[in-house]
Order: structure tokens, then C-alpha cells, then sequence
């Protein structure tokens, strides 16, 4: 479909709706729906119309190649430095919860279940050797399999320049959008292991490891559980 088609189109159907607004009040209802009815349809033709031409709606979330992906610029709100906690003292902590909760970070970014057999193998909070990023790394284990969920937080500075966020290896093939929590998640898989990356206000977050697609998706689920 040419832009010059879709935009006829768009107006066609829209025309029609304003038609129907001038129609007395017992017709209010179906005007509604044939309002919903015609916001339906341009998203319906928008979607086939921006696919045709070659455009991933996808990609306002993730830039990727064959190789790898990363968070597209726009998807990490900055946390601003006064909401940070810094501990002092030694660290030790029970779970990857507690760290962040200690940093002075709540964002619902962590499993509240894990797959059954896995058990902490080892926890890592990396402040780097600057103050704009936080690495919250927490690997776990099952035998021989690991499962790796790892939470980066970007940090407001005044050298901040143009967005660059981490890149994550892929397998070749474009990420699947998976919806939880008003969360976009997107699945690919890394050496044939499944994994998701997303953004949560200022956190970059992802989970990989010897698990199945489904246990993943469970996983990504449990974030979101209420107590």
C-alpha cells in the first residue's frame, strides 16, 4: 500500500466517523463503536503499511543485527543521583532483592520465583570505576545449568552524552515483544539459550540461561506477582 493510498484510506474511514457524530443522541453508541471500530483499523493498516515498507515497529524499543541487540535511546529513564543509596561497609546480601532494595532501587525488575532446582551461585554489585552505572549481577544454579539475571542502572551526570546502553549477543532472527506487568519484554536466543531484555524506568534488565522459552516467560511473569 503507497502512503499516498493509506492516507486516502485513513481519511475515508475517518470521514465516515464524523458522520456518524452528527447523528441524535440514541445513536451515541454506535457511534462509539464505530469510533473504536476506526482507531482499530488504522492501527491495523499503519502496522501492515510500516511492515510493507520495511520498518520494524519494534525497533522504538531495540536496535539489533544478527549478532546482538541493545535498548534502543529513550527506553532508560536516568535515576537521579540523590535517589541513590550507597552502603557502607562491606556488602553481603541474601538475594538480588535485597541489593537493590539497598541501593534505594524498587522497580519490580527481579523473579519471585525461579525455575525449580536453582539455587544463588553468586551475587556481584559492580560500581564500576565511575558514578553513572550500577551492574547488579546474580547468577544461579542447577546442576550443570545457570540461569544469569542481570540489572544495569543508568545514573543522571552532567557528562552524560548521546545514549549507549549495553549490547547483548543474539542469535540471528528478530526479538519477540512478550507482554507483562505494562512491560514490553523481548525474547531472542543467545547460543540457543533463551533471553529477555527490557527496560524498566532506570534499569536495563535480563535474564538468560540453560531454561526453556516457557520457563522464561514464567519467570518474567513472577516479577510482576503481587504478595
Amino acid at each position: 500500500m503507497t502512503d499516498q493510498a493509506f492516507d486516502k484510506l485513513a481519511r475515508r474511514v475517518l470521514l465516515d466517523a464524523v458522520r456518524q457524530a452528527n447523528h441524535p443522541v440514541r445513536h451515541r453508541c454506535l457511534w462509539a463503536l464505530r469510533i473504536a471500530a476506526v482507531l482499530v483499523a488504522l492501527l491495523t493498516l499503519l502496522t501492515v503499511a510500516t511492515a510493507a515498507a520495511g520498518y520494524d515497529i519494534w525497533r522504538i524499543l531495540a536496535e539489533w543485527t544478527a549478532e546482538a541487540m541493545t535498548l534502543a535511546p529513550g527506553q532508560i529513564d536516568y535515576m537521579n543521583p540523590d535517589d541513590i543509596h550507597i552502603p557502607k561497609g562491606p556488602e553481603k546480601y541474601a538475594d538480588l532483592q535485597e541489593a537493590l532494595t539497598a541501593y534505594g532501587i524498587n522497580r519490580p525488575v527481579v523473579p519471585k520465583q525461579l525455575p525449580e532446582g536453582f539455587a544463588l551461585d553468586e551475587l556481584i554489585v559492580d560500581r564500576g570505576t565511575s558514578d553513572r552505572q550500577i551492574a547488579f549481577f546474580a547468577s544461579y544454579h542447577r546442576g550443570e545449568n545457570y540461569l544469569i539475571i542481570q540489572v544495569n542502572i543508568y545514573i543522571e551526570n552532567e557528562y552524560r552524552q548521546a545514549e549507549s546502553f549495553g549490547d547483548f549477543q543474539k542469535d540471528e532472527g528478530d526479538p519477540i515483544p512478550y507482554e507483562a506487568g505494562g512491560v514490553t519484554h523481548l525474547l531472542v536466543t543467545n547460543a540457543g539459550r533463551p533471553m529477555a531484555l527490557w527496560a524498566n524506568g532506570p534499569a536495563e534488565c535480563s535474564i538468560s540461561g540453560d531454561i526453556t522459552m516457557e520457563e522464561l516467560k514464567q519467570l518474567i511473569d513472577s516479577i510482576y506477582e503481587t504478595d
